[in-house]
């Protein structure tokens, strides 16, 4: 397959924040107003430069392995303080501290995009039924929607990317967190080549 990749567009979204996050500051800082507007996007350029040179490889490589196309050619990537990564509409927050802990994270949020809002299937899609058959129906949803997902990254990590380490930093940053931990549990534990194979037959 070789599949037409989107823009992924890295940029500080001002008017989320304005909306959004200014509220949440007050209501759960400590009192520290939120940085300004050119620190916010002096933020989004290091994230930009971060994520540039693995783009291509990261995203041909999920389509790959899956034989699907992201529905759009842009995909916003909004920067915004007090947000945890969402990946649609796409926020993540401006603490990432390196650009293992960024890649890692964009990774997870573009494969939640492409798996769930592509053009092999209708948006309106009930793929937690698709999971349930697959997978069992015994699992908690948010663990069940982990398993393909990082199935994925396994996959990527270690046979496109060959970087263990980014597998490694993954499975301990969600350590304390259940149903990320158990979806990584069941991955380790069945064939992740397998995981997709049922993924691309369906």
């Amino acid at each position: 397959m070789n599949a037409t990749i989107p823009e992924v567009r890295i940029k500080y979204a001002w008017l989320l924040s304005n909306a959004a996050s200014v509220v949440m500051n007050e209501a759960w800082g400590d009192g520290t107003p939120l940085r300004s507007y050119n620190e916010y996007v002096k933020i989004a350029e290091k994230y930009r430069e971060w994520w540039a040179p693995h783009n291509d490889v990261i995203m041909h490589g999920m389509c790959d392995m899956l034989g699907l196309q992201f529905r759009q050619n842009i995909i916003d990537v909004n920067v915004a303080p007090w947000f945890t990564p969402i990946s649609d509409p796409m926020v993540i927050g401006p603490a990432f501290q390196t650009q293992n802990d960024l890649v890692n994270t964009l990774t997870h949020e573009l494969l939640h995009r492409l798996l769930t809002d592509n053009t092999s299937y209708d948006y309106e899609h009930n793929f937690v039924q698709d999971w349930k058959e697959m997978f069992g129906t015994n699992h908690a949803k948010n663990m069940l929607i982990h398993i393909p997902i990082h199935a994925c990254m396994k996959k990527l990590y270690l046979d496109i990317l060959d970087r263990p380490d980014l597998l490694a930093l993954d499975i301990k940053t969600v350590e304390r967190n259940p149903p990320y931990a158990n979806a990584w549990k069941y991955v380790n534990e069945h064939d992740y080549n397998k995981i997709i194979a049922k993924l691309t037959h369906k």
